[in-house]
Order: structure tokens, then sequence, then C-alpha cells
């Protein structure tokens, strides 16, 4: 899934990064970070040369570390690339990359990730970065999943909270994907996870969400888990 080119002990709030590209797709760039909270310091900013947003005024300090985390990773990417500027904040909380950039970002816990492709043609770029808990799978499983759904992860060999776990990270990494389109929110019922194998998933949409994304289409994406973590992604052309 990942091709790792370079990983090395950063400082000691980035004490673990890695940064490479997707074996399928090597035009996509990844880079992820474990960080930690307690030496998260408010010159940090300054020091990896990271905006810091005018709507972190008032957030705790598990959010600043969170969000500078997964925007240094970006950065590191955007510099892999030789694009100026740095992904900030639209008004809907979306990250807002320069131009000539697509991409996501996802944080959980102590990891950050984002993943992003330079190309003058449009790319459907959507990734997700879970940690498993079961409990919480199994309160938000039929707000994620129907029976359908269900029936195929069990037969695919993933059934119980880890099948729910993979649903739904993989719609949230189609969701980020598809936000450039859309613009707009869409619950988790508008794409089907309609397969699911070792390191892959298809996901289809049971609803038109544009008149270019209409029920029915496919989008492939691919998944791979380290223990207690899950991360997907979706990336391809748009046309």
């Amino acid at each position: 899934m990942l091709i790792i080119d370079k990983e090395r002990f950063h400082s000691p709030f980035l004490p673990q990064t890695r940064c490479g590209r997707l074996a399928s797709q090597p035009e996509a760039l990844f880079c992820e970070a474990t960080f930690d909270r307690e030496q998260y310091q408010e010159t940090l900013w300054q020091q990896l040369a990271v905006p810091f947003p005018d709507s972190l005024a008032g957030a705790v300090t598990k959010r600043r570390a969170e969000y500078l985390a997964g925007r240094w990773c970006s950065q590191q990417l955007l510099d892999a690339a030789d694009i100026h500027g740095h992904v900030l904040r639209a008004e809907n909380r979306a990250p807002h990359w320069p131009a000539g950039a697509m991409g996501a970002i996802s944080h959980s816990g102590d990891r950050a990730l984002a993943l992003m492709v330079a190309d003058a043609i449009p790319w459907r770029v959507g990734v997700d970065l879970e940690r498993f808990d079961a409990e919480v799978m199994r309160n938000c499983g039929p707000e994620i999943i129907n029976d359908a759904e269900v029936m195929r992860l069990g037969a695919a060999g993933y059934g119980d909270e880890w099948g729910i776990l993979l649903a739904f990270s993989a719609k949230e990494s189609l969701y980020k994907a598809l936000w450039p389109e859309v613009r707009r929110y869409f619950g988790f019922h508008a794409a089907a996870l309609v397969a699911a194998d070792e390191g892959s998933f298809v996901l289809e949409l049971r609803e038109s969400l544009t008149a270019d994304l209409k029920a029915g289409q496919r989008f492939y994406g691919e998944w791979r888990y380290e223990a207690p973590w899950i991360t997907t992604l979706v990336c391809q052309p748009a046309k």
C-alpha cells in the first residue's frame, strides 16, 4: 500500500515520521507522523512553519496539537512537490490546498496523516485514520452500514465490529475525496461497501450526488491495519 522513502525522528513533538508514496499510485505522496501532545508548545507553529489559524484561538491543547501535526504532514508533501503555500482552513472547516495540489488530512489519537497528488488534471483524494474501538463500532453500526453490507462483510471475513470499522473509515475517505465536487454533507448510506478483500475495497454510490457523480458509480480504495489503527484511502483521477 505504502512505499516508505524516509523514516526519522523529527523532534520531541514528532518522535516518528514516515514519508513516501503509494505503491499503486506513485503520483500520490503521503506523510504520517506520531505526535506527543505532552510536548506541544505554542512556539512550535513558528518552528514548524505552519500558520496558526484564528479558528483555533480558543481550542484546547489536544485540538491544537493534532491540527499542527496534520498540517506539518501536508507541508512536507507540498515542499516535496515544490508547491508554494500552505494548506489553510476554509470557512467550512475543510482543508484548502494550494493550486496544483489535491489532498486530504486525517488524525486520530496521537497519529496524523496527509495524502496528496500534484497534477494538472483533477484527482479525487481521500484518506482516513481510525483507532479500533469495538464498543464505539457496536453503538454506531446501524448509522454506517445496512443489513446487506453486514452480510457482505461477514462473507468476506470482516464481520462484527471490525467490518463496521472498515466500512466507516472507507466511507470517510470517500467523503473527503468527493467533497471538492459535492460541497455539501452526505451521509454514510449514500454509498455502500460492495466488496472488500485483503488491502482493498469497493464503494458504490446509492444516490446521485452531482451531475457527474451518479448512483451506481464505483470507487476503488485501499486499506491497511496496524493494530490498533486502520488507514483507508481513495485516490484516483476524477475523469
